[in-house]
């Protein structure tokens, strides 16, 4: 009975691609001052489709530290907030401050630049394939104006034409995302 559990565990470790990832040089050396005010966690800006598991992910993260001071935008009633993308302009911060009365805005952005591979690879690879995802997490300071926080995590695995296994497991460009945002939050908590 064993014996066949062992081998069938030997033939998926030995059949898996695995993601590399990358942590952007450009993202912010130091942690976060959790210790006041009121923070936002904006909608997510990522597929629908594993939307509420990295909406639950940073929400479990960051309500870790800060406790009810956290709220999710989704679940304010009160407030319209517009996609606030990446990087946004003075006076889209200045227009979310008076909305809110929130402190900090947290947004956090997944995407996946290439989806050439599905979870199981079966036959032969006749030229290169890859998944690459990233995820980038910013905290605006909204009294300020300033990001005072920034990182981003680039996921990727890729098949070569030379691979010769017939049949392997591969992180879907999804399950990278999910990977490269659990990264930042490892990182910051």
């Amino acid at each position: 009975m064993k014996k066949p559990i062992l081998f069938i565990c030997i033939i998926l470790l030995t059949s898996c691609h695995t993601a590399s990832y990358i942590h952007d040089f450009e993202s912010t050396p130091y942690g976060i001052d959790y210790s006041n005010g009121k923070w936002l966690l904006n909608e997510l800006a990522s597929p629908m489709s594993i939307k509420p598991k990295l909406t639950k992910i940073a929400y479990n993260s960051f309500y870790k530290k800060l406790g009810n001071r956290l709220e999710k935008a989704e679940d304010l009633t009160n407030l319209a907030l517009s996609f606030v993308p990446i990087n946004p302009e003075i006076i889209h911060l200045e227009r979310i401050k008076k909305e809110s009365g929130f402190d900090y805005l947290i947004n956090i952005k997944s995407s996946s630049s290439e989806n050439e591979i599905g979870s199981l690879k079966i036959g032969q690879v006749y030229s290169k394939k890859k998944n690459v995802s990233e995820s980038v997490l910013e905290v605006y300071d909204l009294n300020t104006l300033e990001i005072i926080y920034s990182r981003k995590v680039t996921g990727q695995v890729s098949i070569d034409n030379d691979d010769n296994e017939d049949f392997s497991f591969v992180k879907s460009a999804k399950g990278i995302m999910i990977s490269c945002l659990k990264r930042i939050m490892r990182k910051i908590t």
